[in-house]
């Protein structure tokens, strides 16, 4: 949903890209190198890498949502990036078509995102053209299908699985919501699964669950990512 006005005039971008699976990142990473409108590309694997302090020279940030199962979505990469660039336009770039993706991001902070779908029909050119309207202002978002009403959903969530949701959607894996509720691991990992069947309850062939459910959960709630309070 591109605005209106034409993106301010570029010149060669230095890109950041996060991407977890390497024969992807590798062979996207080389074509955006070879590109001359392409200046340089940081690529990295690991989510952790680029929020513990990389992409601080970049002028853009090109970000996979899902990033394995355990891990930082790419929302919440991009939102930890923002925190030391405040104005760093982000580009979300993934295969999975996720209802109302944009509204995971908190109102605030939602000028300067784009999602752009993965597919066969992206070609490099049109995925520089994408990165070149970021960095000047137009925003880009492949629409999903409606998602489920929110007072319907949260009305199935227990309590404690609100309370894993939270924590969950601040980063932390089933040993950290363990260990910051004082509950067995066992128990966390019953209440997350629970809680995905609420949030994703017909995901496509694929789909990493905790993604998609801490999508969700972000949507549904805005003040969510708020660590929950320790019992």
């Amino acid at each position: 949903m591109p605005a209106s006005s034409a993106p301010a005039k570029v010149g060669a971008l230095r890109v950041l890209y996060v991407e977890d699976d390497p024969m992807l990142r590798d062979m996207l990473a080389t074509q955006l190198r070879t590109h001359r409108r392409i200046a340089a590309v940081e690529a990295f694997g690991s989510p952790r890498e680029v929020i513990d302090g990389a992409g601080l020279g970049i002028d853009v940030a090109l970000i996979d949502l899902a990033l394995g199962q355990g891990q930082p979505s790419g929302i919440e990469v991009g939102l930890a990036l923002r925190a030391t660039r405040r104005e760093l336009p982000i580009v979300i770039f993934s295969q999975y078509r996720v209802p109302n993706v944009a509204d995971a991001v908190p109102p605030r902070e939602r000028h300067g995102w784009s999602f752009l779908q993965k597919g066969s029909d992206v070609g490099i050119a049109q995925l520089v053209e994408v990165l070149e309207a970021a960095v000047g202002g137009i925003e880009r978002i492949d629409a999903a299908p409606s998602a489920q009403p929110a007072a319907e959903v949260l009305a199935r969530l227990t309590p404690r699985q609100r309370e894993v949701m939270a924590l969950a959607a601040s980063g932390y894996d089933a040993v950290g919501i363990a260990e910051r509720l004082h509950l067995a691991h066992v128990s966390v990992r019953r209440e997350l699964s629970l809680a995905y069947r609420v949030l994703v309850p017909n995901p496509q062939p694929g789909t990493d669950l905790r993604t998609a459910a801490v999508l969700e959960y972000l949507r549904l709630m805005p003040t969510a990512g708020e660590p929950a309070a320790e019992e």
